[in-house]
């Protein structure tokens, strides 16, 4: 029996090793050496980051692959594609080889369009194809029949998800227009009322900080005679001590101390007294002339007037949101909604009383001046 030798062994096995390596390197690739295949060629301006290996569809079923890219050595600027199809698939020559986008992570493909069944005029091998190119958005929404699809579908999803919302929360943002509008309101009431309150007193506080002016420049005015008045005091019980009474004079010399000291502690406590009144006499002169924060606030009307007008100001702006909450709605979704209509301005529009009120008072101020 003939017998192989181990070298003939070990070389056949290398072979049959090389061949198995080689053909599923090439079946890796996409291209089956042990089948039938054609090579096409497409020319395009723009190849759009497109690579070997790169997969050929028709209709998303893979008939082969890029082979080969290379620049036409004719015309520096169109590039050459060599397409490797299986030779099972006719092509017509009119078909469109069109590159397309993958993903969105850059990945390209060739995707032959067929316009017709192969007749007779079936591409062959070294022949050349249109080209053709489509951007992402093309490639992802396909044709405009079909993205009118995906947009009646999105259109359903988001007006169910709206309305879910509305039946769980029915009053989430019109409970929360007007809560906003309450409290602005009461905002509004709160400065009113400071405001009549400071209007209402201002001739008493001038009164009381005339007053305190008056008893502090009396205190002044009579500092001397005080300070004799004390001086003489002092004096007397200084004699009925000198004097040499009995026990009697004793006590009431004891006594006399006692009135001196009341007194010393009295004069004391009115020059505290006194400091004090002119404090208050020059704070309230300032308050008067308008100087510092309160003073302005007391005096100014014309802060007083830009308040009450911002107040209602932003009522107005309450009320349109809540009446016209779609005005600010920022997103616009055209491509689904209906076409707004122009914003009128309602009947019993409380903007138009607000600013009747607001003529009427500037005419009377006017007429007043």
């Amino acid at each position: 029996m003939f017998k192989l030798s181990n070298e003939v062994k070990i070389g056949l096995l290398a072979l049959v090793a090389l061949a198995l390596g080689f053909w599923g390197f090439k079946f890796l690739k996409g291209m089956n050496v042990l089948s039938s295949s054609k090579n096409l060629y497409v020319r395009y301006e723009n190849v759009d980051q497109l690579r070997p290996s790169s997969p050929v569809f028709i209709k998303g079923f893979q008939i082969g692959m890029v082979k080969d890219i290379f620049i036409d050595k004719t015309d520096d600027k169109t590039i050459i594609v060599a397409l490797n199809i299986n030779g099972k698939v006719d092509i017509p020559k009119d078909a469109i080889a069109t590159i397309v986008g993958m993903s969105l992570m850059g990945g390209k493909a060739v995707e032959i369009l067929i316009p017709h069944p192969c007749d007779g005029d079936c591409a062959e091998d070294g022949d050349y194809l249109i080209g053709g190119s489509k951007s992402l958005i093309e490639s992802l929404l396909g044709s405009p029949d079909d993205f009118d699809v995906y947009t009646q579908r999105i259109k359903q999803g988001l007006s169910i998800n709206f309305d879910s919302l509305a039946k769980a929360n029915p009053n989430g943002i019109a409970g929360s227009v007007v809560a906003l509008d309450n409290a602005i309101h009461n905002i509004e009431q709160m400065t009113r009322q400071l405001n009549e309150i400071l209007a209402l007193n201002r001739q008493s506080i001038s009164a009381i900080t005339g007053n305190f002016a008056s008893i502090s420049g009396t205190i002044k005015a009579n500092d001397k005679n005080i300070s004799d008045a004390i001086v003489n005091l002092s004096a007397l019980s200084e004699q009925l001590k000198n004097a040499g009474l009995d026990q009697t004079s004793k006590k009431a010399a004891s006594a006399i101390d006692s009135i001196a000291m009341s007194l010393s502690d009295l004069r004391g406590t009115l020059a505290v007294t006194s400091g004090t009144l002119h404090r208050v006499d020059t704070l309230a002169q300032n308050l008067i002339k308008g100087k510092g924060l309160v003073g302005k606030t007391l005096t100014d009307e014309e802060l007083y007037n830009n308040l009450v007008s911002t107040s209602r100001h932003l009522h107005l702006l309450l009320q349109d949101l809540r009446m016209h909450p779609e005005r600010y709605n920022t997103v616009k979704l055209k491509l689904f909604g209906k076409k707004r209509t122009r914003y009128a301005n309602p009947i019993d529009d409380p903007a138009y009383e607000l600013l009747v009120d607001s003529l009427e008072r500037d005419y009377s101020k006017k007429v007043k001046n």
